[in-house]
This record gives structure tokens, sequence and C-alpha cells, in this order.
């Protein structure tokens, strides 16, 4: 078992002493893989960080990460850290507005970003391409002590509106993650991941790029997320291991069986029947010999997928496991680094989120509510002392999750108390940041947002965005007499409609249903969430 480590410095420093000439990153460009071995990615990360020391960044302070995917994002991140610095990744869809106010918050003073991305905003702060990594040179190696007790990264939630929520990990809580999950898998060397969640997501940083990095496997990252991409990067790479989401494995199994359909009647009946055979034949080795022309057009190699960020369908497990592909779910929050439990390839049981990790405590209040307590969970929110005594009493995390144990120490997870909503792709949508934009379109008086489950299609048993709406008839009256009800509400749907093109995908509002009068309150004003759905049926 690989030895102790303590802070993100020394997993960089290990690997590279383990691990100098095998392949670390690697990514198509102009239709050859562009590769970085660990001596090389070592070698740049030295040089970034002489980079950053030479430019004024000490111990403790903020530098952002505003990039797509890609070998870079890893080496910044790493060049960050290393030299005591805070990494703070910032999602490379939000607007430059909302971009603008995380910098702001989190006062940092440089940020390293894309060639893509800084043609498209420009940010009076200080910036770095990270086209430019490869043309740096090492001057000095960075002195400044790094403990576990430091900070190494802060991640914003998606509700950035008015308050930005910016959750301080430290080198401990990262490294404890890291290390605990690498002792239930059985990851070497010789993996290979694929890349295809965003790396300001904290599950594809620690499992998809620090999971692997300290392991010792390459990491490829996806040209794209299209299905006929990412078996395209499999085939040819050799992809062993893969972190998605949801909605990501629903539409790859949608794709397979759309391209048997499309072969027509005779391939869709050979299909029907080695999924018969399948059914009688548990055997995940047999199940991989039946469907032999599907893994080998995946490159053969593939040994699980990892789900989590939100809830997935059983169904869409089983589905895979009929093809002999495990899917094997997690469960965590960003405050948590993120995992707190998962299932294990000897150990997946369909349906649940898996045990806690060996480092963490989980307890289920008489409410049902899940808490959390290990070292991992994170050490508050940045310069937000009020919103973290809410959520940390004691040390322990309380999730706002809803789950249950079974006798054999299996957490499920049945419901939820905060009213976030969690999408397909696993980001979080927080309903008030939607009702900011929702209340500045004239001719909305209230709004109240919930997520709403998909019953049936690609999406099925996923959150959508829906909104309940109660005109503002004064405004309407004002611009012509006694205007239809449909009137009304055409006119509303179509501001929103514009407000939708404006607004992130998994923040898009994708159902709307209208309310007469003013929505219900309490005697201190505050809307009753819990009437409102039980009236709307939600």
């Amino acid at each position: 078992m690989p030895q102790e480590i303590e802070t993100l410095r020394d997993l960089v420093h290990r690997s590279y002493t383990k691990f100098p000439s095998l392949l670390a990153f690697q990514i198509k460009k102009n239709g050859d893989y562009r590769k970085y071995s660990f001596g090389k990615a070592y070698e740049l990360i030295s040089a970034l960080s002489s980079y950053l020391l030479a430019n004024g960044i000490k111990k403790g302070d903020r530098v952002a990460i505003l990039s797509e995917n890609r070998p870079e994002w890893g080496i910044a991140y790493f060049s960050i850290v290393s030299i005591g610095a805070i990494a703070v990744p910032l999602d490379a869809l939000l607007t430059k507005e909302e971009i603008g106010m995380l910098l702001s918050d989190s006062g940092a003073k440089l940020v390293l970003i894309s060639d893509n991305l800084q043609k498209k905003h420009q940010f009076s702060l200080k910036s770095f391409s990270l086209e430019e990594i490869e043309t740096l040179e090492l001057k000095f190696r960075p002195e400044a002590k790094v403990v576990p007790e430091d900070l190494a990264s802060i991640v914003y939630t998606s509700g950035t509106t008015g308050n930005p929520k910016g959750i301080m990990l430290t080198h401990r809580n990262l490294i404890s993650n890291v290390t605990a999950v690498a002792k239930l898998f059985g990851i070497t060397p010789s993996d290979n991941f694929l890349s295809v969640l965003p790396l300001h997501h904290t599950f594809e940083s620690t499992a998809g790029f620090l999971c692997p990095f300290y392991i010792g496997a390459a990491i490829t990252y996806a040209e794209s997320l299209k299905s006929y991409s990412l078996v395209k990067n499999m085939k040819e790479t050799g992809v062993s291991i893969m972190c998605g989401v949801p909605l990501l494995y629903n539409l790859f199994l949608e794709g397979i069986y759309r391209e048997v359909g499309e072969k027509g009647f005779l391939a869709q009946g050979i299909f029907n029947s080695l999924k018969l055979a399948s059914r009688s034949f548990p055997s995940e080795f047999v199940r991989r010999k039946i469907f032999g022309m599907i893994h080998k057009k995946l490159g053969g190699k593939i040994k699980f997928f990892v789900s989590g960020g939100a809830a997935i369908d059983p169904e869409i497990i089983k589905g895979f496991s009929l093809l002999g592909i495990k899917i094997i779910q997690g469960y965590g929050l960003t405050e948590s680094s993120p995992i707190l439990a998962c299932c294990t390839e000897k150990d997946n049981r369909i349906g649940s989120v898996g045990k806690p990790l060996p480092n963490v405590e989980i307890r289920i209040t008489e409410v049902g509510e899940i808490l959390a307590f290990g070292p991992n969970i994170m050490k508050g929110y940045y310069q937000r002392p009020d919103l973290t005594q809410e959520v940390l009493k004691d040390g322990w995390l309380q999730t706002g999750d809803v789950g249950c144990f079974d006798q054999e120490g299996f957490l499920y997870i049945t419901g939820r108390i905060k009213d976030i909503i969690v999408s397909g792709s696993g980001v979080n949508v927080y309903p008030e940041e939607v009702e900011f934009f929702l209340k500045r379109i004239k001719g909305i008086k209230e709004t109240c947002v919930f997520g709403l489950k998909v019953k049936e299609g690609i999406k099925k048993g996923m959150e959508e965005v829906l909104a309940v709406i109660v005109p503002d008839y004064d405004y309407f009256m004002r611009k012509k007499k006694m205007p239809e009800q449909q009137e009304i509400e055409q006119a509303i749907r179509q501001e929103i409609k514009k407000l939708n093109l404006s607004l992130p995908e998994h923040k898009r509002i994708s159902e709307i249903r209208f309310r007469s009068i003013e929505l219900p309150k309490t005697t201190t004003k505050k809307i009753k969430r819990f009437e409102i759905k039980k009236e709307m049926g939600i």
C-alpha cells in the first residue's frame, strides 16, 4: 500500500518519484494525443510554481483557475497548492458577471486561464495563459512550508447570486479522501481514467484527477461529451475507468440502444436475444463475452464506471450490468471533499450508495437526516461564519439529505431536507438563485422554484427546474385593458424563454405553472414551499 502522505505537495512529489516515466495526462489535439509523463508534469508544475512566486504569489494567496478540462488544469492546480497558495477552481460556463463576483469574493490575486476563455472574457485581474506553461523556466523551487491544516482550495457552489458560498477544503480534507478511496478500489498504474466531468466539480477533481495521479494511473481528457466521441477516446487509449453523472450514463446507454436499432430488425432481434441470454448468466465475465463486440468497441479494457453527483436510476445500472459493465455508485458533497460513502467492485449493491468510507462516520438523526464526521469535512464557508454554523455542529456536517442504513450497513438516500435541486449532470441549483432572475422580469409578481422529477424519457428520474409563477396583473392591465389569461401566460413564457438563453443549461426552467393568487406565506412573510408543493402535486 502507498506510503503515507499529508499534503498535496507530498502527493505530487511522491508520484514524480515513483512513476517518473509513466503516462500522467494525455489529450487529443489535431488528430494526435499530446502526452505528459509524471516526470514532465512535475517539471511543468515546478516551473509554474516558480512563476507564481516570482510574480508575488505567496502562501495563503488565492489563485483562480478558469479553463476547460486539459492537462494544464491539473498542472496549474498542483502549482498553486505546492507553494501554499489556495486554488480557486471556477466553472468555465459561468457568465463574465458571475466569474467576476467569485474573483472578487475570493480575493484572487491572479487567474490562470485558457486562451479560449481569455478571448471570451476580459478581466481587470492579472492573468496568465495556460498555453504558455511550456515556455516557462524553473528559476527556484517553492520553499514555503505546507502543512495538512492549510487551505488548499476554495470551491464555489453554483449558488452565486447575491452571496457566494465558497467551501474551504484543506490539504488534510483532500488527502484523507484520496487515500481512503484509493484503498477501496483495485486501481493500479496500468489504469486509464477518462476525464469527462468538469474539473471544478469536486467529484471529478478528487476521484478523476487527484486519485489517479496518486496511484500513478493515466488520465485521458475527453474530446467532447458526445457518445461517439467518448467511445472513440475509450477505444484509442484503452480507458478502464470513468467517473460520470447519471445523465451521462443515460445518454451513453441510449446511444448504444439507438445504434443497434439503426441497424435494422435483424440486429435488434439478435441484441434482444443476447440480453435474454445475459439475464441467465449473472457472471460479469460471461456477460462481457456475450457482448464482446460492444466491449471491443469500447477498447476492451473497461473495469467499471463510477456514478456520483446525483441519484442514478437503478434501471440504468441494470442495463449496463446486462452488457457486462459495472456501474459503482457513491455519495458525497463538496463540503466533504466530496466522498462520504461508496459501493465497491466486490461490494456493489444496486440502489444503495454503499458503505461509509473507513475514515468517515455517518449517523442518522431522528428525522432521518444524514450527518457526517471525518477528516474530509470542510473547514467551513469562506468568510461566512453564519452559514458555517448552520451546517457544522461540533464537527458534524448536516448534509440536508435524508437516508437510512440496511442491516448490513449499506446507506440509502431517500430524500432531501434542503430545497436544493440536483440536476441530472450532478450540479446543484439553488431555487433562490433562479428566483432572483425571474423576479427581474416585468409581469411576474411572485415566483417559487422547485425541482421536478422527470417521469419518462432519457431524463427519467432526474430533476429539472420548475417555476411556479404569479403574474403581475396590474402590469398587464396597464399595457392592455382586460388582457386574456392566455395572453398573459404567453407573454411570460416568452420572457422566460429569453432568460433561459442566458442561463447555464442546468439552471434553465423546464416547466412553468401559473397561480392566479399570491403565494401562501408565514406570519414572517416566508413562502410556504411545502404547501405549494402539495397544492401543485410536485
